[in-house]
């Protein structure tokens, strides 16, 4: 659990709660579709986020809260994301509709990490619900978790051509011969199986 009740450089990314639209660092509008989400780079702590300002102090612990600076600054979370047309990009937010939206996804691949050793949760974006809080709107940004797939290389190196596709397994050994051995005897034909609607006559 991250219990999110609520300055890294590079490129970014950011969901604009209000209009319900995507920013790239460029402030550029965007289209978010299907990512890879990096589990291992996942951080909580207290953001600030002003006009010229942006200070984020980590946690020490992922999901146990620090001391707040101060109140200027809000509870967050970062994670490095992977797509085909972002490339390698931060996420970090400290709205309360953004971290609702972020905690589900993420509480979601969590619980299912440990049937997937070794791969990363690909997530699509399935669009954002109004939420009215206090006098003000926001909305939370919905994802469902797709599949799992082997940690492309752009998470730790961002080449712009990553492979998306899991790799192609390798080709089975062939058998090996075996001297013929002789057949069993048949065995006896099964009894007659009883039809599932005669069980409840």
């Amino acid at each position: 659990m991250l219990n999110l009740s609520n300055g890294n450089g590079g490129a970014y990314i950011r969901f604009m709660a209000q209009t319900k639209v995507w920013e790239n660092s460029d402030k550029e509008a965007i289209t978010i579709d299907t990512m890879v989400m990096d589990l291992d780079s996942v951080r909580t702590g207290w953001l600030l986020l002003a006009v010229g300002q942006r200070d984020w102090v980590e946690d020490a612990q992922v999901g146990v809260k620090g001391k707040q600076p101060s109140p200027d600054y809000k509870y967050g979370f970062s994670v490095k994301l992977f797509s085909k047309p972002t490339g390698v990009v931060e996420w970090c937010a400290n709205g309360v509709g953004v971290t609702k939206g972020f905690q589900a996804i993420y509480n979601a691949c969590d619980k299912a990490a440990d049937a997937n050793p070794g791969k990363v949760p690909v997530i699509k974006y399935e669009g954002a619900t109004s939420l009215k809080i206090g006098a003000g709107n926001t909305s939370i940004p919905n994802f469902s978790l797709k599949n799992w797939i082997n940690r492309p290389a752009a998470l730790d190196a961002d080449p712009a051509d990553a492979d998306f596709d899991e790799p192609e397994a390798a080709p089975a050994p062939a058998p090996v011969r075996q001297a013929a051995k002789p057949r069993p005897a048949p065995a006896p034909a099964p009894a007659p199986v009883q039809d599932d609607e005669e069980m409840f006559n």
